[in-house]
């Protein structure tokens, strides 16, 4: 009895749910039930807020976890409060599949393209901020614990090969990008094909890459806009407030003074 009088004391807050989060209660179980077994359907795993476009709906969509529940996946969540009503969050599958694990969030504005052979997968713990594209041909890879802010671009094609005039010879316009696990990709960056990080990397703020880093070593930082270097290297981050941390990792005083030049200035001349 005590178990079904804390379900129905809970049950106001389920009706209201759905309009307290900006929950899609057309879409939610419209892309459930067409990806999913029925049995699996019915726990909600993906869930879709307001603003969601479903453009097409091919392919396959499948869950790596074991325990399915509600909430495995939300798409189209508003995550900062810059985002408008005009930023629309675009499914659009024409073949392929995707994967998806546990706790997986992509914020409102997001723009996925899977093409008809593309293979895309999302490790546990992995969250977008929005307005970001994902455009994937053959195949990207996404690791866990994966943070990626906002107006990034992850794309594993050039959608047109080039040619070789001279020895005839054509490029192949599309290469697999593989994202490591605990990275930190920054707002406005741009992930091309043949992209791969190491673990436990940071991608500066509107830095290219379009390389394989996975031999410059764990815990490093590539940055600078056009040609991306490795600039940093024994670094991390933490996914906890920066409170949490202090104790951890205490701040080392400084091994040199800073002093105002025109106060020195002063001084001296008087």
């Amino acid at each position: 009895m005590a178990y079904i009088r804390s379900h129905i004391k809970k049950f106001p807050f389920i009706l209201l749910y759905p309009f307290v989060y900006h929950i899609s209660i057309v879409k939610t179980p419209y892309f459930n039930l067409h990806y999913f077994p029925i049995k699996v359907a019915i726990r909600v795993p993906v869930i879709l807020h307001r603003g969601v476009r479903l453009k097409k709906l091919k392919g396959a969509v499948e869950l790596t976890c074991e325990r399915i529940k509600p909430g495995l996946v939300h798409m189209g969540r508003s995550v900062y409060g810059f985002h408008t009503r005009c930023h629309h969050t675009i499914w659009e599958q024409k073949g392929g599949k995707v994967t998806f694990g546990k706790d997986v969030s992509l914020g409102r504005g997001t723009f996925l393209s899977i093409g008809y052979n593309g293979n895309l997968t999302f490790g546990n713990n992995v969250k977008f901020g929005g307005n970001s594209k994902i455009i994937c041909k053959k195949s990207i890879t996404i690791g866990e614990r994966t943070m990626v802010s906002w107006d990034t671009q992850i794309i594993d094609t050039d959608f047109h090969s080039t040619l070789n005039t001279i020895f005839k010879t054509r490029n192949s316009a599309e290469s697999s990008i593989q994202i490591g696990t605990h990275n930190w990709i920054g707002f406005g960056s741009t992930l091309m094909k043949g992209s791969i990080t190491p673990n436990h990397c940071i991608v500066g703020a509107n830095t290219s890459i379009k390389s394989d880093y996975s031999k410059s070593g764990e815990n490093i930082v590539l940055a600078y806009e056009q040609n991306a270097k490795v600039t940093v290297k024994y670094i991390t981050f933490e996914e906890r407030s920066e409170a949490d941390c202090k104790d951890e990792f205490p701040e080392s005083e400084p091994e040199f003074t800073i002093v105002d030049r025109q106060t020195d200035l002063k001084r001296k001349s008087g």
